[in-house]
C-alpha cells in the first residue's frame, strides 16, 4: 500500500501554485532535481529579511529613543544593566521581557530558580556559547542569533513553499510573514525566528527525503520551544506519503519521525539534574498563571470573561477573568490625532485590552480552517496542534496569552493568506496596514507596553 501527497486545492489558477507530486512515492532522482532546482534562491529570503529588520528595528529604536516608557517588568523586577555604543540603541530595545529571562538563563543557568524551567534551552544555550566566543553580552549575543536566524528560516521556507506552491505564492507568503503586525517577535531576543528556522528545516529535509537531517533538526527545534515535540505529526505525514506502509521501508529512517519527541527528555533530564524534578517545565506553569480550561471556555473568558481557578504556590484560588475590552477602539475612532496614539493612557488600555490576542487568535483559527482546503496535508498537521493545544492552558492575566506571537511560527497561516490575497489590488493595501500595525506594535514592545 502507498499513499500519495494530496495537492493543492485546483481552485486556484495554475500560475499561483503548484501541487506536491502525485507520485505514489518520490524517488531520489525527483528529490535531486527539486534540490538542484532550488540551489540559489536566497536573493529574494534575504531582500525580505533586509526590509523586516530596517523596518522593526528603526521602530525600535525611534520608540525606545523618544517614547514614552511604560514600567517595566523586568525578571524578578531586577533591571539589567544598560548596554554601550550601538548595541544601546539597537539591542535594548528589542531584549526586553522574555529576552531578559533568556539572558538570565545563558548567565545563571536552569539552577538560579525554578521559574525559569519554562523557558526552553537552545536559545540560552546558544546565547551563552557565542558570549564566551565573541567577548559580547548575552542579549547581544541573542539578538544577533534571532536575526540570522530569521534570515535562514526565511530562506529555507522559501526553499519549502515553493516545492510545494511555486515561487509566486512562496514570495508572497514570505512578504505576509515578514510584515505581519507581531513579526516585531524575529528580531526581538525571543526563541520564535530560531524555532523557524529548526521546524522549516525539519520539514524541508524531510520533503526532499534527508530523514536524518529531518530528525535532527525536529530534536533541536523541541529543544527551542515546547510545541517542536508536535513536529513528529506533520514528519510521520510526509513519511507516509513518501514510504506507504510497507514494513520493509519503515527501518531505520522512521527513527528520525520521533526524534523531535527526545527535546523534553533531555531537558527534563537536565531539570532534575538542576531543580530536582525533571517535569518542572510543566509544573512551573501554574507560576506563570496558566491553568487547565477546555478551548471553548478559554474563547468564552476571551470573548466575555470568565472564572478560573488557578493553584498557585500550593493555594487554590479562584479568579475572575476580564473579556476584551474595546474602549480603546471607541476612544481612538473619537480622536483620531497622534496624540491619542500617542498618549501613555491610552497606549495601556490598548496593550491590556486584550483585543490583540482575541482578534489574532480568531483570525488564525479561521485560516486554519480555510487551510484545510488549500494546504498539503502535512502543513495541517502542522498548523493545527499549534493553535488548539494553547487554547487549554488560559493565563489568568489574558486568557489568549501569547496566541498572536505563537501563531509567528507555524507558517502555513501565512501560506493561506498568501493564497487568499490573489487579487493584485488587495495585497498592496492588506500588506501596508500589516506594516503599519508591525511598526505601532514594536513601538509599543520597545517602550515596555504588553503585545504579546
Amino acid at each position: 500500500m502507498s499513499a500519495s501527497v494530496r495537492p493543492i486545492s485546483a481552485s486556484f489558477d495554475a500560475d499561483d501554485t503548484l501541487p506536491i507530486s502525485t507520485q505514489p512515492r518520490s524517488t531520489p532522482r525527483a528529490a535531486a532535481t527539486a534540490r538542484t532546482k532550488l540551489a540559489k534562491p536566497w536573493g529574494f529570503p534575504l531582500f525580505v529579511w533586509l526590509v523586516h529588520f530596517v523596518i522593526v528595528n528603526a521602530a525600535a529604536f525611534l520608540a525606545y529613543r523618544y517614547g514614552t516608557m511604560n514600567s517595566g517588568s523586568p525578571p524578578y523586577g531586577t533591571d539589567a544593566p544598560p548596554l554601550s555604543g550601538w548595541q544601546a540603541q539597537i539591542v535594548e530595545p528589542l531584549r526586553l521581557w522574555d529576552g531578559l529571562w533568556y539572558r538570565l538563563i545563558a548567565i545563571e543557568g536552569y539552577a538560579y530558580d525554578d521559574a525559569v524551567a519554562a523557558f526552553w534551552p537552545a536559545l540560552p544555550v546558544s546565547m551563552r556559547g557565542l558570549s564566551r566566543i565573541t567577548g559580547l553580552p548575552e542579549e547581544t549575543s541573542g539578538y544577533l542569533i534571532a536575526n540570522l536566524a530569521f534570515a535562514v528560516a526565511l530562506i529555507v521556507l522559501y526553499r519549502l513553499l515553493s516545492l510545494d506552491f511555486g515561487q509566486t505564492i512562496a514570495r508572497r507568503s514570505l512578504w505576509v510573514l515578514a510584515l505581519f503586525p507581531t513579526a516585531l517577535f524575529f528580531s526581538a531576543v525571543y526563541t520564535e525566528s530560531v524555532f523557524l528556522m529548526f521546524a522549516a528545516g525539519s520539514l524541508y529535509a524531510a520533503r526532499i527525503q534527508r530523514w536524518w537531517i529531518a530528525g535532527v533538526l525536529g530534536l533541536l527545534a523541541s529543544l527551542t520551544r515546547s510545541y517542536g515535540v508536535f513536529l513528529g505529526l506533520p514528519l510521520l505525514v510526509l513519511f507516509i506519503q513518501q514510504y506507504g506502509f510497507y514494513l520493509r521501508n519503515l527501518f531505520p529512517k522512521i527513527i528520525a519521525v520521533g526524534m523531535p519527541a527526545l527535546g523534553p527528555l533531555f531537558f527534563g533530564w537536565h531539570l532534575e539534574d538542576k531543580q530536582g524534578s525533571w517535569r518542572q517545565f510543566i509544573d512551573v506553569q501554574n507560576q506563570w498563571n496558566r491553568t487547565f480550561a477546555w478551548p471553548w471556555e478559554t474563547m468564552k473568558c476571551a470573548v466575555s470573561g470568565c472564572e478560573l481557578t488557578l493553584t498557585q504556590y500550593g493555594q487554590t484560588n479562584v479568579w475572575q477573568v476580564d473579556g476584551a475590552d474595546w474602549s480603546w477602539l471607541r476612544q481612538l475612532n473619537e480622536n483620531p490625532r497622534w496624540e491619542t496614539l500617542s498618549d501613555p493612557a491610552f497606549r495601556l488600555a490598548a496593550a491590556n485590552s486584550d483585543t490583540l490576542e482575541l482578534a489574532m487568535t480568531v483570525l488564525f483559527i479561521g485560516l486554519a480552517v480555510v487551510g484545510l482546503r488549500m494546504l498539503p496535508l502535512y502543513q495541517s498537521a502542522y498548523l493545527i496542534p499549534g493553535l488548539v493545544i494553547p487554547l487549554f492552558s488560559p493565563s489568568t492575566v489574558h486568557p489568549l496569552m501569547s496566541m498572536p506571537r505563537f501563531g509567528l511560527t507555524l507558517f502555513p497561516l501565512f501560506v493561506v493568506i498568501a493564497l487568499l490575497l490573489k487579487p493584485r489590488w488587495l495585497r498592496l493595501p492588506v500588506l501596508a496596514i500589516s506594516t503599519v500595525f508591525l511598526i505601532l506594535l514594536t513601538a509599543q514592545f520597545a517602550n515596555w507596553y504588553w503585545v504579546s
